[in-house]
């Protein structure tokens, strides 16, 4: 006899998102972003273009990341050419002491603006191999690399016009970051093993389950941590931390009511995890996606001015605002961000990581991102 379950039912959809967006509309237009060929950016060895893992947006400057780098990039919108160019490269190294030195890769997944700040997030995953002929068993092994690990902010300075530069300090403004070891037991994977939730998850690797950030929201002290990995039966986690800085010059999470320096949402998401977060206001946008590397339905979700004392979101309280074509082994969107204010013409900027090659054209070192009517 099968059990009933308890989820709240998730009602007929309607044509549209809750923002007015008609879901599974094409793109109302797109936006080429323009790089710098490798050998002319030292500490980057990784095609850019290939590997975008996140964005986000202060005025003209949009940020982007590489899941291959230690690096921030930084492209200038340029709305009246359709495109974001004039790139310029940010290595975190060059700020923060990273314990694997400052070309480690990073995974770095979550980026977001608040405040005048940058934050950034590395995916804190594991890894495992894939197998070779005659080597299956190189399967058997994970590995680690301690930069992931990361979690901090960098001041944005403003050099004028939209445009805005992450430094080491503007004025009494100084970059931050959680403190770093070089062990397993970064501060969070070290808090997430003895969790009864997530504990089971933490050494496992990415795209199997395991523990792998790849969202960040930032408002104020608050940080919001979307997890690709776990879902658990189907529901999507979001950590919460409010953060704080120490006397000794890092960032650290407070201690909430129970004790905890982190706090767990459980959100459903159709069965799929985070990809992506960022705020409208006081709604909350979620990309989803697969947790493993299936090619699967990709969506732009919502939760309406979201609420830190609710650890449960059901279906009936998440609308699901945009479905994203999905592309078998191409065209994994791993990023959004909203361009423009309220009110002038929004839009929501989706950026793929694994793009198809009609995104990538041969020798242009460039990605074509989709944009979305956004009237929200």
């Amino acid at each position: 006899m099968s059990r009933t379950s308890t989820r709240h039912p998730r009602p007929a959809d309607p044509e549209t998102g809750p923002s007015g967006l008609p879901r599974g509309r094409a793109p109302s237009g797109t936006l080429k972003l323009r790089f710098k060929r490798i050998e002319d950016i030292a500490h980057v060895s990784d095609p850019i273009w290939k590997d975008v893992s996140s964005v986000a947006v202060a005025g003209r400057s949009i940020f982007c990341a590489c899941d291959e780098t230690s690096s921030v990039e930084r492209v200038l919108h340029a709305p009246e050419k359709g495109e974001a160019a004039a790139h310029a490269s940010f290595p975190i190294g060059a700020v923060f002491d990273l314990p694997d030195g400052p070309g480690g890769e990073m995974d770095i997944e979550g980026l977001d603006v608040s405040d005048g700040w940058l934050w950034v997030t590395g995916s804190h995953s594991l890894k495992r191999k894939d197998p070779k002929p005659g080597k299956l068993r190189r399967m058997e092994k994970t590995s680690w690399d301690p930069n992931r690990a990361f979690l901090g902010r960098l001041p944005l300075a403003d050099r004028g016009a939209g445009v805005f530069e992450p430094v080491a300090q503007d004025g009494a403004r100084r970059a931050r970051m959680v403190k770093l070891g070089g062990s397993r037991d970064s501060w969070l994977r070290k808090a997430l093993r003895k969790d009864g939730l997530l504990g089971p998850f933490a050494d496992l690797p990415c795209k199997e389950n395991g523990l792998d950030i790849e969202g960040l929201a930032a408002r104020g002290r608050t940080v919001l941590l979307g997890l690709r990995g776990p879902a658990l039966r189907g529901w999507a986690l979001i950590l919460r931390l409010e953060m704080k800085e120490t006397r000794d010059g890092f960032l650290k999470p407070r201690k909430l009511a129970d004790g905890r320096r982190y706090a767990v949402h459980a959100v459903d998401l159709g069965g799929h995890g985070v990809r992506d977060m960022c705020w409208d206001g006081e709604r909350l946008l979620i990309l989803s996606g697969a947790t493993t590397d299936l090619t699967s339905l990709q969506s732009v979700w919502t939760l309406d001015r979201f609420d830190p004392g609710r650890e449960v979101w059901e279906a009936g309280r998440v609308g699901r605002e945009l479905d994203l074509p999905a592309l078998r082994a191409a065209d994994n969107a791993e990023g959004i961000a909203l361009l423009g204010d309220a009110g002038e013409g929004r839009r929501l900027l989706v950026a793929h990581d694994s793009p198809h090659p009609d995104r990538t054209p041969p020798k242009t070192q460039s990605l074509t991102a989709d944009l979305f009517d956004y009237p929200g």
